[in-house]
């Protein structure tokens, strides 16, 4: 076992101590030596136990010992094996830029470009692969979206309005002309149909009368359900032609006399 680690020690100071050392013009001393390659001894069995963060810990230790470059390289593998890219990434580069041509340049260069892949720079060149990547690019200015379009709704005029109002009145004076007319044919069938030789009921000539009303009324309401049709109809045509709304106001007032019926047209334009 002493023969194994005297080996090791043997090896590591080798090859630690062949690498550039940052910031001292002095060779190390046999102490110093000692005691840094104690530490990278201690740094390499936590990092086979998976003691990462420990070994960094170690390695950064016999860095302020012997600043020697090929430490910067260990101490960028251990933070890959952490699962810290950024952090390794920083050491390698350290290293490549200490030791460009040393005896981990190899490695540290393809640890690097795979830590700038993984870190989103996709397009890294093997002869910077430190270059920090590019910025993205600015986002494009957001154009507003565009004015909202006006639909015009159609407006109705007043013609229109009066138009419509007339045939309205128009289906209901039908309506009740209608009615009337059928309350009227009773009556006249009561007459018409009544059994000869039977007597007539005591109120026959107020039946005849309520009928002859009721026939009256079948008239007027079916010329005024008529005629308010018919102006209806004009006055809604000529409320659509017209392209702006007119300012003409019109009402439509139903007549009743004694010797007829009709609408009248009232209002100003």
């Amino acid at each position: 076992m002493m023969g194994s680690s005297r080996a090791i020690a043997a090896l590591l100071a080798s090859v630690l101590f062949a690498s550039p050392v940052l910031g001292q013009p002095k060779p190390p001393t046999d102490q110093q030596k000692q005691q840094a390659g104690d530490l990278v001894k201690k740094a390499i069995a936590r990092s086979q136990a998976g003691d990462h963060a420990g070994a960094i810990e170690l390695y950064l230790q016999a860095y302020q010992v012997i600043p020697a470059a090929l430490l910067l390289s260990n101490i960028g593998s251990e933070y890959q094996q952490s699962q810290k890219p950024v952090e390794a990434l920083k050491y390698f580069c350290k290293y490549l830029e200490s030791d460009p041509t040393g005896t981990s340049a190899d490695f540290a260069t393809a640890q690097a470009k795979v830590l700038q892949i993984q870190l989103g720079n996709k397009d890294v060149d093997d002869k910077a692969v430190c270059k920090p990547p590019e910025p993205p690019p600015a986002p494009k200015p957001v154009e507003p979206p565009p004015p909202p379009v006006a639909v015009e709704t159609p407006h109705r005029s007043n013609l229109e309005y009066a138009g419509i109002a007339s045939g309205a009145v128009g289906v209901v004076s039908l309506a009740l002309g209608i009615y009337f007319g059928y309350k009227a044919q009773q009556a006249s069938d009561l007459v018409t149909n009544w059994p000869m030789g039977m007597p007539w009921p005591a109120d026959i000539i107020q039946q005849m009368k309520d009928g002859q009303s009721e026939q009256d009324k079948q008239i007027a309401f079916l010329v005024i359900g008529g005629v308010a049709v018919v102006t209806g109809g004009v006055l809604y045509y000529l409320g659509h032609k017209r392209s702006a709304e007119p300012t003409e106001r019109t009402v439509l007032v139903p007549v009743v006399s004694p010797g007829g019926a009709g609408l009248g047209l009232a209002g100003h334009f």
